[in-house]
């Protein structure tokens, strides 16, 4: 299939068409979605078991991150591991109650009898989190974020800041072992709010997808990300992504991080319903909502949390960030005004199927003969003389 076969279609038909098949060549089976839920459950269950040392403070798992947005894309490359993400509340426990240190080491230990029990390589520590490794026929790590519901004094400055009260009851205080208090009994912790985050971006999503839609996938949504939603924002932040991932195939420490992209294309979006469309709109504006002062990239539903918060120490992040952010304008710009197969498999890495090939050939042909059959009249009818009619394909 040419590049002049495509350029016989409607633009934006056809480039919607490129654009869905790019979408769905990078999106994951099913499968993927129930395994990575069954991860999460599995955890919820372990720490809520009669013997679990942490059952007492009333632990409830929430999925976050990409599986959870309906953003995940195939890596790059194969064998590459799928990540995950998750918050674990301690919904009966007070940040006053324990240190960071000591919820953060007896949360580890229950991962490390977790992985044990189930002959899993041992927890890795990170900074804020645990993470785990499994190791099945596709690879997958988890990072599990423990935590502790938000006090009323920081809930009230959310309020006084103009956050919605839905999002406000979803923020939590959070390990992180390069806190100056991690040691102590405070409730002076790290504030995050990964879940509120979720919900601002499932709303955004919906308006691609209508507020019925909404409503009824929004009853399992903190158990199964709403991939089955597949509106235009998710898949034009899985093109994103993707656009991304080639473009530092080489230099992958200064790519973009998937939390930028992921806010900014969210504010960006403004319901649009067609892919192509979307695509193009969310990419010319999503720049708008970096702002020029710290926070730059802040979390709608915390505006004191900066998701380009390492964009201080390290502000070559910051340059990347725009370089990529102008060659993926180019990119969308090229391949919605005239798509072209070529420019897909060197940009995105997507190589066309022979099935997508053949379906464009028949849009093609099926554009070429309704633009012979219905010419276009170019002067209007005079009642002295015949109507002039022709066209062009």
């Amino acid at each position: 299939m040419t590049s002049t076969a495509l350029s016989n279609a409607s633009s934006v038909e056809a480039s919607t068409m490129l654009w869905t098949f790019v979408a769905d060549e990078l999106d994951i089976p099913p499968s993927l979605y129930a395994r990575a839920a069954d991860r999460h459950t599995s955890l919820g269950e372990w720490l809520r078991r009669p013997e679990s040392s942490l059952a007492q403070f009333r632990p409830k798992v929430h999925p976050q991150g990409s599986f959870r947005y309906g953003t995940v894309i195939k890596p790059l490359v194969e064998g590459t591991a799928y990540d995950l993400d998750q918050v674990v509340v301690f919904e009966g426990l007070r940040a006053d109650q324990l240190s960071q240190a000591e919820l953060k080491v007896r949360f580890g230990a229950e991962l490390a009898a977790y992985a044990r029990a189930h002959q899993m390589l041992p927890p890795e520590e990170k900074h804020r989190c645990w993470r785990l490794n499994y190791r099945d026929e596709v690879p997958f790590h988890l990072d599990s974020l423990p935590s502790v519901p938000a006090n009323a004094d920081f809930l009230a400055s959310l309020r006084a800041s103009g956050v919605a009260e839905s999002w406000v009851l979803r923020a939590i205080a959070i390990t992180d072992d390069r806190h100056l208090r991690y040691r102590l009994v405070t409730s002076d912790w790290l504030t995050s709010n990964p879940r509120g985050f979720a919900r601002w971006f499932e709303a955004q999503a919906a308006r691609g997808r209508g507020d019925e839609t909404y409503r009824a996938a929004r009853v399992a949504v903190e158990d199964v990300p709403p991939y089955e939603w597949r509106t235009p924002l998710q898949r034009s932040i899985q093109i994103l992504k993707r656009h991304r991932d080639v473009m530092f195939r080489q230099r992958p420490e200064l790519a973009p991080i998937s939390m930028i992209i992921t806010n900014l294309a969210a504010h960006a979006y403004g319901g649009e319903r067609d892919l192509s469309t979307a695509l193009r709109a969310v990419v010319e504006r999503m720049g708008g909502f970096v702002r020029n002062s710290w926070p730059k990239v802040p979390n709608p539903t915390h505006p004191q949390e900066d998701y380009a918060d390492k964009w201080r120490a390290k502000p070559e992040l910051e340059t990347s960030f725009w370089t990529w952010l102008e060659q993926a304008r180019a990119t969308v710009r090229a391949l919605t005004d005239s798509p072209d197969l070529r420019y897909v498999a060197q940009h995105l890495q997507v190589s066309p199927t022979a099935e997508f090939e053949r379906r464009m050939a028949m849009r093609a042909s099926s554009a070429r003969v309704a633009s012979l059959a219905v010419p276009r009249i170019h002067d209007a009818p005079r009642p002295w003389g015949q109507h002039r009619t022709g066209g062009r394909s």
